[in-house]
């Protein structure tokens, strides 16, 4: 019935008024506001998971004996708990690296807190050395869990570590994620 009434009356027309094309170019522009903050969202990890994707780089550089790499993300102030700078750390992991063979490093539930400065973290880590991890898992060896503590700072673009201690747990003390982890590298012992 309608469009016959716009057929009879040539001053109604089917063109949509200016208040509706306003408020169809404002919905078209806040989509298009909306895909880009998700596409960015999406290219660019947050500070966060930035800081957890460096520590995941430094266990598997760790695990691989890479002592020039691992050094590369130490800020050149930095100590550890007991006042190491750079330089004792890396004799402290090479010797680490020398006297253990098969070093395998789970890194398990990471904390992280960008809203205090410097920015903390703290990580469970299962540590284990020895025969490859496959033969781990057959025979049910587990392993050693630390919870270690970082500080770090954004330079130049990137995050460094200024600070880090450590120490080790048992398994009652870990972070609430750590065991959910525990159960999908080892689920038949937890």
């Amino acid at each position: 019935m309608r469009s016959k009434q716009n057929l009879n009356n040539p001053d109604q027309s089917n063109s949509p008024r200016i208040p509706g094309r306003f408020f169809s170019l404002l919905t078209l522009l806040s989509a298009l506001v909306c895909l880009l903050t998700c596409f960015q969202a999406c290219q660019k990890p947050d500070e966060a998971e930035e800081i957890r994707e460096l520590l995941r780089t430094v266990a598997a550089q760790a695990e691989k004996k890479n002592l020039e790499k691992i050094m590369g993300y130490l800020a050149d102030d930095y100590r550890d708990f007991e006042g190491r700078d750079s330089a004792r750390t890396a004799s402290l992991l090479e010797t680490y690296f020398k006297n253990y063979q098969g070093i395998a490093i789970h890194l398990l539930d990471i904390y992280v807190d960008i809203d205090k400065d410097p920015a903390e973290a703290e990580a469970d880590v299962l540590l284990s050395s020895g025969p490859l991890e496959t033969l781990r898992k057959l025979v049910g060896v587990v392993g050693v869990y630390y919870r270690f503590n970082f500080s770090l700072e954004k330079r130049s673009g990137r995050w460094q570590i200024i600070y880090a201690a450590w120490k080790e747990v048992d398994s009652n003390s870990l972070l609430p994620g750590s065991r959910a982890i525990l159960k999908k590298i080892f689920p038949d012992q937890f």
